[in-house]
């Protein structure tokens, strides 16, 4: 199938990856010296879990063209995907799906359906993949060819588009899992990771540093968003995933991850490099779920705010991080 990925960092290489691996038609925008590194050297991974390095050639655009593409994955950073709505819409493609954290689904689904020239299908994914890109290459943290979730924002996923998607991932190793309302996936992935990245922040982008203490408070944190998004009468997604915040065997391994997380260079490349290379995009989520959560101010959040508070002021964060 003919593909087009926007969007070459960490997560658009690591799909464009798995589907050049399944025989697929692949091109990818990106702009400027990264544009020239993927023309001159090729896409180039190291694959840190699997001790492998790839190298894959897909053709580079440094802008959509008028060329018409099977589907597009729009690969970028929340508010990075605002600003190319309208190229999104004006691609020549039947499927569409944009990849990352998203708290404003409904309102990216309204304005590029209604600006799109020919009808499209709209589809929101998030891939469970990270990394970092430095020296020319990127370093990616996955199993297999990494993970994607996919479904469209408040209904199942057609068999005619399931086909679609399997097929184009036929012959790599990424595995693929449907979800029946993305936008309430999305909203609980953000009430899971908001946390994670205010502890980070308040240890410096090491949570090495951080104490048992702190990374219980940081999942009764995760308890008080859940619970908020249950009151606002958002279906909890994936199925059954609250009960991994409740005692019992599913909460013991959700601490004995936590745990790995935050002791070792995968959690690292996992969640510190992450939040000290894109404070914009954790700013942004944070201050998208303080709006969801203005329309339920009497539900307390004890933990929540307490961990919040933690941490320096976005200001600050900048500052520090700034590159």
């Amino acid at each position: 199938m003919k593909v087009l990925v926007y969007g070459a960092g960490v997560i658009g290489g690591q799909l464009t990856h798995a589907l050049i691996q399944s025989g697929n038609d692949v091109s990818v925008i990106a702009r400027g010296a990264w544009a020239e590194t993927l023309r001159a050297n090729g896409l180039r991974i190291h694959h840190y879990i699997q001790r492998t390095n790839t190298r894959d050639c897909p053709r580079v655009l440094e802008a959509i063209d008028e060329e018409h593409y099977d589907i597009v994955f729009a690969v970028m950073q929340y508010r990075q995907m605002e600003k190319i709505l309208s190229d999104l819409a004006r691609i020549d493609s039947p499927l569409a799906v944009l990849t990352g954290n998203n708290l404003s689904v409904n309102e990216m689904e309204t304005y590029i359906l209604e600006n799109s020239r020919k009808p499209k299908q709209m589809l929101f994914g998030f891939c469970s993949t990270a990394g970092t890109r430095e020296n020319g290459r990127l370093t990616t943290v996955h199993t297999g060819d990494g993970q994607l979730t996919v479904g469209k924002a408040h209904e199942e996923v057609s068999e005619d588009v399931k086909e679609i998607l399997n097929q184009l991932f036929s012959k790599s190793r990424l595995s693929l899992s449907y979800c029946d309302n993305m936008d309430a996936w999305l909203k609980y992935h953000a009430a899971f990771i908001l946390p994670v990245v205010y502890l980070c922040y308040k240890t410096g982008c090491n949570l090495r540093k951080s104490s048992r203490e702190e990374r219980k408070l940081m999942l009764d944190a995760v308890r008080d968003a859940y619970h908020l998004l249950m009151k606002l009468g958002i279906p909890v997604r994936p199925e059954g995933d609250v009960k991994t915040l409740e005692p019992g065997v599913l909460n013991t391994a959700l601490r004995a991850v936590i745990f790995v997380i935050s002791k070792t260079h995968i959690g690292a490349l996992c969640t510190g490099e992450h939040c000290a290379h894109a404070p914009g995009e954790m700013e942004d989520l944070d201050e998208a779920f303080q709006t969801i959560r203005s329309k339920k101010p009497d539900v307390p959040m004890p933990s929540f705010d307490r961990l919040r508070s933690m941490m320096p002021s976005w200001d600050q964060i900048h500052e520090i991080y700034a590159k």
